[in-house]
């Protein structure tokens, strides 16, 4: 029997560019809590974002791994929140600036439905690119805030080598952290260690399920550990190559509400007392 469902959220539960989930897959994702089956995302995004994303409907997040893994929900009860340290994030943005074109956003660990983050020695019109593509709201600063983050990204505008780039500088300059991309152009910035798959071991010790209980759904790069933890790992048609082959089942496109489809189908399994059908092809 499936528990507990966690899906990531950028482009395999909300299609890319949308700012909110849509009608049929909030109906689904409330399906499934109503036939006793736990849900929640699990995503670089925090509480705010999700909060828009769900159009302020909470119970679609009360549990869950935030900021891919720095904050862990069971329940409506915050179990883990890890920040990251002043002096990488620091470090990250002196190794950023000589870089074209690549620059620091810092998401504040205390925040508020404006949803603020910070875009580091950057212009506001390069900013706005960002802002736009992946649905925050930002404003500019000269040098990273002195307060407490819980994320932080890194923006890379080119192709594959600016983003190989990247990579080599972030690993050369601060080897406390990896970088994870979830769509081009674009990193998660995460301590070494952390990850969605060390989150799902604080969330499902704090909620009592097994990972044989647990359906993950992916599409990217800060994907691929939780997926290869856990038995039931599912992949959206329009992931990535690399997530296609670690996943162990497959259902329809982001665009095409493949998730929600998905999760209807979970609901009716739960109430049959029976494994849903996409998991057992």
């Amino acid at each position: 029997m499936i528990k507990l469902v966690l899906s990531d959220m950028d482009n395999t539960l909300v299609p890319f560019g949308a700012r909110h989930a849509s009608p049929r897959t909030m109906e689904a994702i409330h399906a499934v809590l109503d036939a006793g089956v736990r849900f929640g995302p699990d995503t670089g995004r925090d509480y705010v974002e999700l909060m828009r994303f769900f159009k302020m409907d909470e119970a679609c997040f009360m549990t869950g791994i935030f900021s891919n893994g720095k904050r862990v929900r069971a329940d409506g009860r915050y179990v883990q929140t890890t920040l990251i340290d002043h002096d990488v994030l620091v470090r990250i943005d002196q190794a950023l600036r000589p870089e074209k074109g690549m620059f620091l956003v810092c998401y504040p660990a205390e925040t508020n439905l404006m949803n603020p983050a910070y875009g580091v020695g950057v212009s506001s019109a390069e900013l706005a690119v960002f802002e736009a593509r992946t649905s925050f709201n930002g404003g500019t600063v000269d040098e990273v805030p002195d307060i407490d983050f819980v994320a932080a990204t890194i923006a890379c505008p080119g192709g594959p080598e600016r983003m190989d780039r990247c990579r080599q500088v972030i690993a050369e300059a601060v080897p406390e952290v990896r970088i994870v991309s979830p769509i081009p152009e674009w990193f998660d910035v995460l301590p070494v260690g952390m990850s969605k798959a060390s989150g799902l071991e604080v969330l499902l010790d704090a909620l009592g399920v097994g990972l044989d209980e647990v359906a993950v759904f992916g599409d990217a790069e800060n994907d691929l550990d939780i997926m290869r933890k856990v038995p039931h790992s599912v992949a959206v048609a329009n992931a990535t190559d690399e997530v296609l082959r670690a996943a162990r089942h497959h259902v329809g496109a982001s665009a095409d509400e493949g998730v929600a489809d998905a999760l209807f189908e979970v609901a009716r399994a739960a109430r049959a007392g029976e494994m849903p059908a996409f998991l057992r092809d």
